[in-house]
């Protein structure tokens, strides 16, 4: 039967492609019995249209060949290559004109997402739809469904555009558009993006509306107007490219007005807020004008603002260098190198969050490198390197520099003992000048220190790996000693400097003699999960008085969902723990926990002092497939006052998800009198439609 079966829809097949033009593109019918009658042929049993990769399956079908159609019925199904998916009662399909029509049309693809319309046409690839019905939930009474008179679909571009649209929540209509278009593909696509708003306590209500224009493939345009009730009102903009396969990067301005009222309750030293960033990154900026052999790359990350609340007025900040609580960096770097060498251009940029001009902190504008790569020198054990950079270090009021420093070290390394013991020897010849200058004065005869070292070194070293039954271990042991010695001064002395010069301008040349020693332990079980990892650093000098400085221990465990990190730095010249910090964390699938200490004392020759003394707490619970709790808490030990709490939930079902979060931030200003903070209690609200986003302030995404 099977045999019979096989050469019947082959004979048909050839019948068909005859009779409906034999070329490329043209359509074939299967089915399990043919009848012919005139013009027209009926198909009866498992019917199978093939045409330009999409497949109609159904219980029966016919063929005109007169009119060139076939109209396919009951409980009509349709394939296609994209993995999408199309049931109807009845399709009629025009081959000559490639037109397709349906009688209650249901698509869905591999998002979930389903659509039905009581009657629907495809014509070259676009799906037009009639009185429809959208939604990713389930078909029997959805949570949410979208109901719109007409709808064009682009199969293509996986883009849809509705008109007479009506939003419903369950059955009951909350929205109505009389047009609305979006992608259900990850495509780009110009619009508006989901809105942003919240609430807080000095702020108000907080709202922002996103534009997204898709200027070409290469390139992007966001716009965020955004209306803080309470304070004010302003705009930013991010312009993203590619320039080439290569290179890329992101520029974005903005700008940001407080009220008097708000200004005046918070005694802010500026009424507007605004600045420019920039992120760019080459990995071949010269292209095809490098010398030959050579690579070269260039990135900018640059963040320049008139105060701090130009980057806390953002609701998504870009990814700038890491900021410290006081200082921001800008910086662009040029390099070129090879397998033997390496140039570098650099200039940095910093801006003094807490201060009101900015004119005193110290700039890099420029410095130039040029390294020499490890090298042999006429021994496989015996390797030099070399070392130059010039900086200009620049700053609009106080003393500035110009600075040359060089370094070569000479290093010789085997190992004894067949291979458990390694010696390491090096003399490295340093040298450094520094021209002090006040204003645009530049006389290099005066005013300069230059000093010629010579640094000492030498070390031992073992590194060893042994393998048990339940596990391997790895053990580094190490101690070296090392020393410098002043070869040379200039005519200025470094006893007669002042130690803000040496401070700032890193004027140090001669270290005192130190004796190090390091362990480390690692262990990784092979029938469990549990791993360990363990260092301790101690550091002694002889000629100083207190010998021993400081020591510093690391330990970091992991058991299955468990983890422990802690690091201790004892001072032993001041008797006293220097910093602490502690993590407990449990990352299990129901619940999740995470707890750091942080604590720090910073010292001098006189005193020490606590310089941070802190605790936070995250939490997450998952109630349920569909209920998740976040919490999280921050507490200052040295102001004895809370930093920061939230706590949230979010409520996930397939087709939606919504979270809620409380919180209250302290965010750095600048005021009048320097730096300052708001404390702002503030509610946020996010609500998604799976998968195509949705409205809220994104709170869920930044915890």
């Amino acid at each position: 039967m099977i045999k019979v079966l096989g050469i019947l829809l082959l004979v048909t097949t050839v019948f068909l492609k005859a009779a409906m033009g034999g070329s490329e593109g043209s359509a074939e019918l299967y089915a399990d019995s043919f009848e012919s009658r005139g013009d027209t042929v009926y198909a009866r049993g498992h019917v199978v249209l093939a045409y330009d990769g999409t497949l109609f399956l159904g219980d029966r079908a016919t063929y005109d060949r007169q009119a060139n159609r076939i109209v396919v019925e009951g409980h009509v199904e349709v394939l296609s290559n994209r993995g999408s998916k199309v049931l109807a009662d009845k399709v009629v399909f025009e081959v000559d004109k490639n037109h397709v029509t349906f009688s209650d049309f249901y698509h869905t693809d591999r998002d979930d997402i389903w659509v039905y319309a009581d009657d629907a046409e495809k014509q070259d690839g676009n799906y037009t739809l009639r009185n429809s019905v959208l939604s990713s939930c389930s078909m029997e009474d959805p949570d949410w469904s979208v109901k719109f008179g007409e709808a064009v679909y682009d199969s293509e571009s996986k883009y849809m555009r509705l008109h007479d649209v009506k939003f419903y929540a369950g059955k009951t209509p909350v929205f109505y558009t009389p047009y609305l278009g979006f992608s259900l593909e990850r495509q780009r696509h110009s619009g508006l993006l989901s809105p942003h708003f919240g609430y807080g306590k000095d702020e108000g209500f907080y709202y922002e509306q996103p534009y997204f224009w898709a200027i070409s493939p290469s390139m992007d345009m966001e716009f965020n107007p955004a209306i803080r009730t309470n304070r004010g009102y302003g705009l930013y903009g991010t312009f993203r490219f590619v320039d080439s396969p290569w290179s890329g990067g992101e520029i974005r301005t903005g700008y940001f007005r407080d009220k008097n009222a708000f200004v005046s309750q918070h005694n802010l030293e500026n009424k507007s807020h605004y600045g420019f960033e920039l992120l760019y990154e080459s990995s071949n900026f010269l292209r095809s004008w490098k010398p030959e052999g050579y690579r070269d790359g260039f990135y900018a990350n640059i963040n320049l603002f008139n105060d701090i609340d130009y980057e806390n007025l953002q609701y998504s900040n870009l990814n700038h260098l890491e900021e410290t609580s006081r200082f921001q960096e800008s910086r662009v770097n040029y390099f070129l190198y090879n397998d033997e060498q390496y140039f570098g251009l650099r200039a940095r940029y910093f801006i003094d969050t807490t201060s009101k001009e900015n004119n005193e902190t110290i700039q890099e504008l420029p410095a130039l490198q040029y390294h020499k790569f490890s090298t042999k020198l006429g021994s496989e054990f015996l390797h030099y390197s070399f070392d130059a950079q010039l900086h200009n270090y620049w700053r609009q009021d106080g003393t500035r520099a110009l600075q040359g420093v060089a370094s070569l070290p000479l290093e010789f390394h085997t190992s004894v003992f067949g291979d458990y013991l390694n010696l390491t020897v090096q003399e490295e010849l340093s040298a450094s000048d520094t021209k002090f200058m006040e204003e645009n004065s530049l006389n290099l005869g005066q005013d300069h220190y230059a000093a010629l070292a010579l640094h000492h070194n030498i070390e031992l070293s073992s590194d060893l790996v042994r393998s048990y039954e339940s596990g391997l271990h790895t053990m580094l042991l190490a101690a070296s000693y090392s020393k410098s010695t002043l070869l040379a001064e200039g005519d200025l002395s470094y006893n007669d400097l002042n130690s803000d010069l040496i401070r700032d301008y890193d004027l140090d040349m001669i270290y005192d003699a130190r004796l190090s020693f390091k362990m480390h332990h690692f262990w990784e079980s092979y029938d469990r999960p549990f791993k360990a990892d363990y260092l301790i650093v101690a550091d002694y000098y002889p000629d100083n008085d207190s010998r021993w400085n400081e020591l510093r221990q690391e330990l970091h465990l992991s058991y299955g969902a468990y983890s422990l990190s802690s690091r201790m730095d004892y001072s032993i010249r001041y008797h006293t723990l220097s910093q602490l910090a502690n993590t407990f964390s449990y990352n299990g699938e129901t619940f999740g926990l995470s707890l750091t200490h942080t604590r720090k004392v910073d010292s001098d020759a006189t005193r020490h002092w606590l310089s941070q003394n802190e605790m936070d707490l995250d939490l997450r619970y998952k109630q349920s497939e569909r209920v998740t709790w976040y919490g999280g808490y921050s507490y200052d030990f040295k102001e004895k006052s809370s930093k920061n709490w939230k706590a949230g939930i979010l409520y996930d079902k397939k087709c939606w998800n919504m979270t809620l979060m409380f919180k209250q931030e302290i965010t750095p200003v600048l005021t009048k009198s320097g730096r300052g903070s708001l404390h702002n209690n503030s509610v946020s609200f996010q609500f998604n439609l799976v998968p195509f986003g949705g409205i809220g302030s994104g709170s869920h995404e930044k915890l």
